[in-house]
């Protein structure tokens, strides 16, 4: 009887021993904290308050976040530079090849229904999901290295404009919906802080046509004017491979912020307001920069740059 007691407990032990050395193994990694931060780029509605979207699990390759909690998140309340912190984690000094955010459709951070919606400016809640799916993942293939003695920001853009449409007919219980998966997914980046840059600046209109500009910015040689002033994909996406974009304010100001290292184009079209409080595209602006030193057809952005560049609206292409 004890021979067999003593083979039951050696057969448990040796799996045991393996379990606490792949452990042992982790924790001797060299770690560092990486800080994850959320931005947004502007909706092309006016009529739009806010935009909630609850965060309940962020993925890195894979891998759930230790220590992650869920929570709500208005957007819109992060623009122009602006980022949430999300969470901040000690990882593996290592290479990361994606991130995934995982969105909750049913209640947001204090079991309230819906989980991601928008609050228009009459105060009515608009459920952004139009499926029957109580969560959603969106992954971003954007690769990042974590390193040693150094502070580690990765920002995810969460570009309203991409991700959100109204008038979704197959969506009647709102007026608002999120874009479908595969959208989703192009709708959302990641970029290292401390690899990235931002333009700034005024925009002048000395043209002719009111309502609202906003400017685009696109990896250079990448902006082609009649795919992409057309409506692309199942809910017909304008600017879908604009890396980012930004309104031009009331005081002619814009900002466009977190573009990694490497060379840009901007451009800038024109918005009327519709009677539903919609903006519908008018037509690309003819513009130039005012200012000495550069063309908006190629624009370099290095780490840590801050570019100021005034534009020139002269006119609008129809």
């Amino acid at each position: 009887m004890k021979r067999g007691v003593l083979v039951i407990l050696a057969s448990f032990a040796i799996p045991f021993a393996f379990t606490s050395c792949s452990d042992d193994e982790n924790d001797d990694a060299e770690k560092a904290t990486v800080n994850f931060k959320m931005t947004d780029a502007p909706i092309d509605n006016s009529s739009v308050e806010a935009v909630f979207v609850t965060v309940a699990n962020i993925k890195v390759d894979g891998n759930s976040v230790d220590g992650f909690q869920k929570q709500t998140i208005d957007l819109t309340a992060y623009q122009n530079g602006n980022a949430k912190l999300l969470t901040s984690e000690q990882l593996d000094v290592n290479a990361y090849s994606n991130i995934s955010i995982v969105l909750d459709y049913e209640s947001d951070d204090s079991g309230n229904s819906p989980g991601c919606y928008v609050i228009t400016e009459d105060d009515m809640k608009h459920n952004l999901n139009a499926g029957s799916q109580s969560q959603g993942e969106i992954t971003i293939n954007d690769g990042f290295d974590v390193q040693s003695a150094t502070e580690n920001n990765v920002v995810i853009d969460f570009d309203l404009r991409k991700s959100i449409v109204s008038g979704n007919e197959s969506h009647s219980e709102s007026d608002f919906s999120f874009v479908t998966q595969n959208e989703m997914n192009n709708a959302l980046r990641a970029v290292v802080e401390s690899e990235s840059g931002s333009v700034e600046g005024n925009a002048e209109n000395e043209s002719a046509a009111e309502g609202e500009m906003v400017v685009y910015a696109y990896h250079k040689g990448e902006f082609e004017s009649s795919t992409e002033t057309s409506g692309q994909g199942s809910s017909n996406v304008m600017f879908a491979n604009a890396v980012t974009s930004a309104k031009v304010n009331n005081d002619g100001s814009y900002k466009l912020s977190f573009l990694q290292e490497g060379e840009y184009e901007l451009h800038v079209a024109n918005y009327q307001e519709n009677n539903d409080g919609e903006l519908e595209f008018q037509g690309t602006m003819e513009a130039s920069s005012s200012t000495s030193g550069y063309l908006l057809g190629g624009i370099m952005i290095e780490a840590n740059s801050q570019l100021m560049i005034d534009l020139l609206i002269s006119g609008i292409f129809k």
